[in-house]
């Protein structure tokens, strides 16, 4: 059975249950017992190999309870209006928020402009016109980066 091996059956052994998506205990990896976690009653073994043999990837490792798909009794059973509503409530985005979101996106870019423009490939903070201030230098060490001396 799922629930044997489940990674959150410490909690269901210590009474700990998310009690709605995103709140303290979902956050903190309850049992998903009261969300309409199938895990106790469904046998297969998703809690040790996992979808497509990826760690975490099974609905208890992303944080949704197990809905027993392997269950003929017991799989999607739950009518549609008793899951969670997916329309979370928007924002709305005001003009001003809008604008300054642009104006910041805009000095960004200006600036990664100007500096792209006044670094060289070398990583110098010299300008690009400006001479180098290693080229009157002697070599050092033998050191004579094609020069000949």
């Amino acid at each position: 059975m799922i629930h044997e091996d489940c990674p959150r059956r410490a909690h269901f052994d210590a009474g700990r249950f998310a009690g709605a998506f995103g709140d303290e205990g979902h956050r903190h990896g309850w049992c998903l017992y009261k969300l309409g976690c199938k895990g106790p009653v469904t046998h297969a073994s998703c809690s040790t190999r996992h979808f497509n043999e990826m760690p975490n990837c099974w609905p208890i490792g992303i944080g949704a309870p197990c809905i027993g798909c392997t269950e003929k009794t017991t799989a999607f059973r739950t009518p549609p209006e008793a899951f969670p509503s997916v329309d979370a409530p928007h924002g709305d985005l005001k003009a001003v928020a809008a604008a300054t979101i642009g104006a910041m996106a805009g000095i960004a870019g200006t600036a990664a402009l100007m500096a792209s423009r006044r670094l060289p490939n070398g990583g110098s903070s010299l300008p690009i016109d400006a001479p180098d201030a290693d080229a009157n230098q002697e070599p050092v060490d033998g050191d004579t980066d094609g020069k000949e001396l």
